[in-house]
């Protein structure tokens, strides 16, 4: 189910058995449209939920005639979190995309400060939670712990400082991401939407901010899971500046 005409913006949330936090981030993304007169869409996306989601978010946005909206489910076997992306981001029709967690825990009120990078030149906005040391007090230590090792990794293997590639909340080009392809299944589109930026001389702006904690249900995110996905886009950006081509 579609409305809504080409915008500047497509906000992307994906969801998975978020029947209890769609209550609570969609009528705040609602008002941060409007608030802010943003040229935005809304795409939600429901990765064959099991519980209401599909049929909440549906009620929901159905309150928000003044939002251009769209809403899509997938029925085939889950995938992860980079296919329901990738669904949403061919959907979209949006210049620019930025993926919202549906646990409400990205700091949204950014996304304007985002939004005017990117008229200015930006390929790509990328939310920072270690540029400022408070901003990383939520992030459980293990996390940190991993992040760490793989922000000196990428600076070995591509050369340069890129804070917190891992963290999906950013904003990029969608056509330019189109236009290379993403091919990750799981939480490691996020860095290669990062590195392919990069790769392709975009340029990246850096905005800091914090994570918010969930309240409701359980992270889909399990870093010894997603590691070796994104040890493999990593390895994929090193071998691209060597000429062995990714895209």
């Amino acid at each position: 189910m579609q409305n809504g005409r080409l915008v500047e913006l497509s906000i992307i949330v994906p969801c998975l058995n978020e029947n209890d936090n769609l209550p609570i981030i969609l009528p705040k993304l609602a008002n941060l449209i409007l608030a802010n007169s943003l040229n935005a869409e809304l795409v939600i996306l429901d990765d064959a939920s099991t519980d209401d989601t599909y049929r909440l978010a549906e009620r929901i946005m159905s309150q928000h005639t003044e939002i251009k909206w769209s809403l899509y489910q997938r029925h085939e076997p889950r995938r992860g979190y980079g296919a329901i992306m990738r669904f949403g981001l061919a959907h979209a029709i949006g210049r620019y995309a930025i993926p919202v967690s549906a646990d409400d825990v990205d700091p949204i009120d950014v996304i304007p400060v985002f939004l005017e990078h990117m008229r200015n030149g930006a390929d790509l906005v990328q939310c920072s939670r270690y540029s400022r040391p408070k901003d990383a007090e939520t992030i459980p230590f293990k996390y940190k712990f991993y992040q760490t090792i793989y922000r000196a990794l990428v600076k070995f293997l591509i050369g340069q400082e890129i804070r917190d590639s891992t963290y999906s909340f950013k904003m990029h080009n969608r056509i330019l991401m189109m236009a290379v392809g993403l091919s990750s299944n799981r939480f490691s589109i996020s860095p290669e939407i990062t590195f392919k930026t990069l790769l392709t001389g975009g340029k990246i702006v850096y905005v800091p901010g914090s994570q918010g904690v969930r309240i409701y249900g359980i992270s889909k995110f399990k870093f010894l899971r997603e590691g070796p996905g994104f040890a493999w886009v990593l390895f994929r950006a090193a071998l691209h500046r060597l000429g062995i081509l990714w895209f």
